[in-house]
C-alpha cells in the first residue's frame, strides 16, 4: 500500500469515528453510556477510557516520531513496510477481526467509576491523533519509529502505529455501537 493511500484512508476512517462519537455518543446519558449488554462486557465509558489510555500513550510518542523525521529531512516513501509485530497488532484491532481479547490490566478499565466526560476525552485525542496524520504525510513512515515500551527499545513503525489506532479506535466504536443497538431494541432508548 502506498503511504498516500494509507494516509488518507486513516483519515478518512477517524473523521468518520469521530462524526460518528459527536452525533450518535456524545449525547447520551450517563445512564445509556453506563449499560452493559452482559456482566463480562464492557459498557461504553470503559471502552472510551481503554481507547484514550492508548491514545495518551502514544500521541505524544508519534509526535516525537514525526519531529524527529522532519529534523533528520526524511521524505515520504511510496510503499509502507509492515513489520511482524505491526501485522500483529493490526490484525488484532481490526474491526472485522471478532475475536476477543483479554487486554492488559493497565488498559482494562472494568467496574471503575467513569464519568461522561471521557467521551469527549476521545474527542480530544482522536483530534490529537488527526492532527499526527496530518503532519505524517511529510515523512517517512517507514524510517520514523515510535517506541513500544517504557524503554523504548521495542518500536513499531510509525506507520504500523498509527494504523493499528485508527483500527483499534473503529473496533471499539463498532463495539459501542453494537450495544447501542441492543439498548434500542430492547426498548431503553
Amino acid at each position: 500500500m502506498t503511504q498516500t493511500t494509507l494516509l488518507d484512508r486513516l483519515e478518512t476512517d477517524l473523521r468518520q469515528s469521530l462524526d460518528i462519537v459527536r452525533t450518535q455518543i456524545a449525547q447520551l446519558d450517563e445512564s445509556a453510556l453506563q449499560y452493559r449488554s452482559a456482566p463480562e462486557r464492557w459498557n461504553t465509558l470503559e471502552c472510551f477510557a481503554h481507547i484514550n489510555a492508548y491514545l495518551e500513550r502514544y500521541i505524544p510518542r508519534m509526535e516525537l516520531a514525526v519531529h524527529k523525521a522532519k529534523a533528520r529531512q526524511w521524505k515520504p516513501v511510496e510503499e509502507v513496510k509492515y513489520t511482524s509485530a505491526g501485522k500483529r497488532f493490526i490484525f488484532r484491532a481490526d474491526p472485522n477481526n471478532i475475536k476477543a481479547y483479554k487486554s492488559a490490566k493497565y488498559y482494562n478499565f472494568s467496574q471503575r467509576p467513569l464519568g461522561k466526560d471521557i467521551v469527549k476525552g476521545f474527542t480530544i485525542n482522536a483530534e490529537r491523533l488527526l492532527r499526527v496524520i496530518l503532519a505524517a504525510k511529510e515523512v517517512n513512515l517507514n524510517k520514523a519509529k515510535v517506541g513500544r515500551g517504557k524503554s523504548g527499545f521495542f518500536t513499531f513503525t510509525l506507520g504500523n502505529t498509527l494504523e493499528w489506532l485508527v483500527l483499534h479506535s473503529q473496533r471499539h466504536i463498532a463495539q459501542v455501537q453494537t450495544q447501542m443497538d441492543q439498548m434500542k431494541g430492547r426498548g431503553l432508548m
